[in-house]
């Protein structure tokens, strides 16, 4: 009796010590070996198969568990020797087989039992990067990870196709995922397309400062305001620049709207406004503005700080060329009269040494030489020649500086260059058409600075010594950059001697100084060739016209410089008394102060549909000059 319970106990005993072993498994997949019910003890594992295990298990509360990788297909038998005798099971591996794709559905994406709701938007994608998952729509990229959790990515542009790993822009533009901090390159509709998503989908901030941009402006708090001028200086923004989004006009419109009903929202948009893009259309009437409304709500404190910024932003600015053009015409006008008077004052004497030769006309067929000698310029006195080569370089000067402005602020107001920064794609690409001068080799060694750091310090070295070239240094280099602008705040907080109130940055060229730089490039390239600088100029002509004006512009240069190595002929000469008394300041233009009556005359002429009495002034001066010098004789 006694042995037939104790065969019962080892049966029951045995009948209770199983393997867990999975049903099937991959290559390559790691699988666990189960042991439960079993006595305390080490016992060994065998596993058989094509490619084997040979080990032994402790049990640990009557059981095992240990990890199992095959690695090749086919059939495995586990066995696991125990003293009452051994435990057995099988499984099968077989070669993995191509992982599910993920599928995007009207409820949004699954993938390997995940199911992740997505607003309705045309998304692109899924794409498949290693066992995550991308998508996107407009600008906004999500990385789903197996767990479910979602990581959001802003494209700097919309989004054309996603590979594993990139994104594609427009214009074949691939960028890595993590995407680089670069400025914003879309326009206003990729804005409108990313609002909803964000609404839907509530992403973490901080975002891109362009994801600002879609918020209802008086919604932004001070957080989001830090978050947005934090971010565009991490993309290398500047705000000595110009920063043409119109994003800022709508901060702009509502901080003058609700400035009254909403005064701590407005100033809060102002004051992100002055810091991070001070420079932008309108931007100093509009900073002037609210401050004269905080002054008169009674806070004077704010409103003297706004205005003392606003001081030092317009230095930043272009510089105001208003009545280049007008007094541009005041010099040709008077430049035309002079020289119609010198044509006239010694034309008698002309015709008379020209009489031998054929005359005025026939003398340049007959004898050529001896006509350039007697041209009508040749007869007036040097305080005359230089007088009216002063007065057209002068105009000359007026027309090409207001021409290349016309040219030059369209650039810096709406391209490229007005972005707020000149480290970007765009801008590269712009400096790669313009010719290759120091001058904008230092502007592109600036943009290359953080992307190619030796090239960028070859061209700075080789550009001219602005001050914010020479504040990129160190040493001595940094000390002229302080002589050359003591007021500059990069160069000052570098030097330990304060900040500005746009806090410590890295130099950067203001408006105003690109402005120079690339009038500078301007003028340059017509040392190079005269006609075709001068025929690319915005004049109001056909493109054939520019090229005869220009034409007409060097012979004229060239007459005037050759006019001063003919000898005057001799003899005395009088111009005739009705023509002196015709023009303004004829009785002094040798000794050069007649010049100030002809053109306060020509100023008169000008207004005089406005005013009549400048030139009134003129010819009662000139009056004046006569009846002196008729007593004087």
């Amino acid at each position: 009796m006694r042995l037939l319970l104790l065969l019962l106990a080892f049966y029951a005993l045995g009948f209770a010590q199983t393997l867990l072993l999975p049903k099937e498994a991959q290559v390559g997949q790691e699988v666990f070996l189960e042991g439960k019910g079993l006595p305390a003890g080490e016992y060994p594992l065998v596993v058989e198969g094509p490619k084997g295990l040979q080990t032994t298990v402790r049990t640990q509360e009557g059981g095992f568990r240990i990890p199992f990788t095959p690695e090749a297909p086919g059939s495995y038998r586990v066995r696991l020797l125990l003293p009452v005798g051994a435990l057995e099971g099988r499984f099968d591996v077989v070669q993995p087989g191509p992982p599910p794709e993920p599928q995007l559905t009207e409820e949004g994406l699954v993938y390997r039992g995940l199911h992740l709701s997505l607003p309705k938007a045309e998304w692109k994608g899924p794409v498949l990067w290693g066992d995550k998952v991308l998508l996107a729509a407009g600008s906004l990229v999500l990385e789903v990870l197996p767990t479910g959790e979602v990581r959001y990515h802003f494209a700097p542009g919309p989004v054309q196709a996603l590979r594993p790993g990139e994104v594609v822009l427009p214009g074949d533009r691939v960028l890595p995922i993590p995407l680089p901090f670069i400025p914003f390159s879309g326009e206003e509709k990729d804005l409108e397309a990313l609002k909803p998503l964000l609404m839907a989908l509530n992403p973490p901030r901080p975002w891109p400062y362009w994801a600002y941009w879609t918020q209802d402006p008086l919604d932004l708090s001070e957080e989001d305001l830090k978050a947005y001028g934090e971010d565009l200086y991490r993309r290398g923004h500047r705000p000595e620049l110009f920063f043409s989004q119109k994003p800022i006009q709508a901060w702009k419109e509502a901080a003058l709207t609700h400035l009254k009903d909403r005064p701590e929202a407005a100033i809060r948009l102002t004051e992100a406004l002055l810091r991070y893009t001070p420079l932008f259309p309108g931007s100093l009437t509009f900073f002037k503005t609210v401050a004269r409304t905080l002054e008169a709500q009674g806070r004077p404190d704010l409103a003297l700080s706004i205005r003392e910024r606003t001081k030092m932003v317009k230095t930043w600015g272009l510089p105001s060329l208003e009545g280049l053009l007008f007094w541009t015409k005041v010099l040709f006008l008077s430049y035309g009269v002079l020289f119609l008077y010198l044509f006239l004052a010694y034309l008698p004497a002309q015709k008379a040494h020209l009489a031998p030769i054929g005359g005025f006309f026939l003398g340049f067929f007959r004898h050529p030489l001896i006509r350039l000698r007697h041209l009508h310029l040749a007869y007036a006195t040097f305080g005359e020649k230089l007088l009216i080569f002063l007065l057209f370089l002068l105009g000359l000067s007026g027309l090409v500086l207001y021409s290349l402005d016309a040219k030059l602020r369209p650039l810096l107001t709406e391209g490229p260059l007005a972005q707020g920064t000149l480290r970007s794609e765009e801008v590269r690409d712009w400096l790669a058409t313009r010719p290759k001068t120091p001058f904008t080799a230092a502007l592109l060694g600036y943009s290359l600075l953080p992307e190619n750091p030796k090239e960028a310090s070859r061209l700075l070295q080789e550009a001219p010594p602005f001050p914010f070239v020479l504040a990129l240094g160190s040493g001595e280099s940094l000390a002229e950059a302080y002589r050359k602008a003591p007021l500059m705040g990069p160069v000052r907080s570098s030097l330990h001697l304060g900040e500005d109130a746009w806090g410590a940055r890295e130099p950067a060229p203001s408006q105003r100084t690109l402005y120079g730089i690339l009038l500078l490039a301007e003028l340059f390239s017509f040392q190079d060739d005269f006609l075709k600088s001068f025929a690319a100029l915005p004049l109001p002509f056909s493109p054939l016209g520019r090229v005869l004006l220009g034409l007409a512009v060097f012979l004229l240069l060239l007459y005037h410089l050759f006019t001063f190595f003919l000898p005057r002929p001799k003899g005395p000469f009088f111009p005739p008394f009705l023509l002196k008394v015709l023009v303004p300041g004829s009785l002094a233009f040798a000794s050069g102060w007649g010049v100030v009556l002809l053109l306060l005359a020509a100023y008169g002429a000008l207004v005089f549909s406005q005013t009549p009495w400048p030139l009134l002034a003129a010819y009662a001066l000139h009056a004046l000059s006569l009846l002196f010098s008729r007593r004087g004789g």
